[in-house]
């Protein structure tokens, strides 16, 4: 994993929202996944971007030569559709995953406080930084906790029982976001992000030389793509 500065990361996430609205042909958008698959290999794991990228060929091999040819109509459009929402995200979430997974919330503060950003906005982006990744942890903690019970032991357990899932996962995962979002809040105010009193902190942003290349090869590859013919 390659420390960088999470200005980088927050510019690489920006670049990537951004190319999400671009229209490609099949092989440039391939390429380009390749490029932001790397990208989060380089920031978070190498088990997670195989995940990633393994669904992401699944739908475009789909698209490409299975498309239009299975007898259900119903199935082939909720495949088309999931295809098309997998990877039209799958710039901003490569880069969003990298982001949170590799950058510390003492990090994001001390960058918004460099902006000069309300402190309420502060303590907003804090807590929905936080959020996420909390909330993935609680999920598998319920996942487990059912499994010790003999609960969605089997794979595709949830696809043949929709309803158990939502009243086993879905009704304690709605409940535990709740106060893990109450309970980041109170953490935020403890930490006095709410202090009017000018901030100190002991976190120095700094550009390093990986920084600097990355961040140059990330405008010209932006460059590039936004005003290719």
């Amino acid at each position: 994993m390659i420390k960088l500065d999470i200005r980088v990361k927050i510019l690489i996430l920006i670049i990537a929202n951004i190319l999400m609205f671009k229209m490609m042909s099949l092989n440039l958008h391939l390429i380009v996944a390749i490029v932001f698959t790397l990208y989060l290999g380089i920031t978070s794991n190498a088990r997670r971007m195989i995940n990633f990228f393994l669904i992401y060929m699944f739908f475009t091999i789909y698209e490409m030569y299975f498309s239009h040819t299975i007898t259900g109509k119903v199935i082939d459009s909720f495949l088309l559709l999931t295809t098309l929402m997998y990877k039209t995200l799958y710039f901003p979430l490569c880069a969003g995953v990298g982001l949170v997974s590799s950058s510390k919330v003492s990090e994001l503060i001390c960058f918004l406080r460099k902006l000069r950003l309300p402190k309420k906005v502060i303590i907003v982006l804090a807590v929905l930084y936080r959020f996420f990744p909390v909330l993935m942890t609680d999920y598998k903690l319920i996942r487990n906790s059912l499994r010790m019970k003999g609960i969605g032991v089997s794979r595709g357990y949830y696809l043949l029982h929709p309803f158990k899932f939502f009243e086993y996962v879905f009704v304690p995962y709605v409940i535990t976001s709740t106060n893990i979002a109450n309970e980041l809040s109170v953490s935020c105010l403890c930490r006095g992000l709410d202090n009017e009193e000018i901030p100190t902190s002991y976190i120095k942003l700094k550009f390093r030389t990986q920084d600097y290349i990355l961040m140059v090869l990330a405008i010209i590859g932006f460059s590039y793509i936004m005003f290719m013919r």
